[in-house]
């Protein structure tokens, strides 16, 4: 949601009093998409299957500038709550299979600029694009091998990781104008996060997680 600065501008369209700053405050649902994860651990070393993060929430808050009528942009940081993370693999040679389990989060700081269209009533369709940085963080990190020959598990706790990307995003959405100083916001945004290891993944244990990004719902 986007609350603009005190004006007298009618609530159907905007007028020139309705341009300068505002701020924002957003809340939403995150789909995690599927990541690509290479593992370490002890003589194994691959891709892991089965790669899965949990779903999650995002929230966010930003201050923003409307140049005119149609164009915007504004700067925000967000934090995506803790995730799961699971992957498995198996050794096709003896059967052996690992499974690696941790916390993921992610927080952004974004810039952001959007294209306004003609307002129909009180609703303002819009499309936008956003670059900043992503602070990706890899925590609880679990790896449990099992070994059927002999029915025995074994769980080790291992170092976990943390990390700054580069940060995309495209959005579009539509806003609902309740007054001449608030407008409710619901979009879509798919962003792009980067990637995350953990700190012992080059001396040979932990995983590798590329190609993280979330589908979200914000309102």
């Amino acid at each position: 949601s986007r609350a603009f600065p005190y004006s007298s501008p009618t609530i159907r369209g905007r007028t020139e009093n309705s341009l300068g700053w505002y701020l924002r405050g957003d809340v939403g649902y995150v789909i995690q998409k599927t990541p690509e994860v290479d593992f370490r651990f002890q003589s194994f070393t691959g891709d892991l299957d089965r790669e899965h993060l949990g779903h999650t929430a995002v929230i966010g808050a930003g201050i923003g500038y409307r140049f005119n009528p149609n164009v915007r942009m504004d700067l925000t940081v967000d934090h995506r709550f803790d995730a799961s993370f699971k992957g498995v693999a198996s050794s096709s040679d003896d059967g052996v299979s690992i499974t690696d389990r941790a916390r993921f989060q992610s927080s952004t700081f974004m810039m952001n600029g959007y294209l306004d269209f003609r307002p129909v009533g009180n609703l303002t369709p819009y499309v936008g694009a956003g670059i900043g940085v992503a602070h990706n963080v890899l925590s609880r990190h679990v790896a449990t091998t099992f070994d059927p020959a002999t029915g025995l598990e074994v769980s080790d706790e291992l170092s976990g990781g943390d990390k700054f990307s580069l940060a995309w995003a495209l959005m579009a959405g539509v806003g609902y104008q309740m007054s001449s100083n608030f407008t409710l916001d619901l979009g879509y945004r798919y962003v792009s996060l980067g990637d995350v290891k953990t700190r012992a993944y080059d001396t040979g244990a932990g995983v590798d997680v590329e190609s993280l990004g979330a589908h979200e719902v914000r309102l």
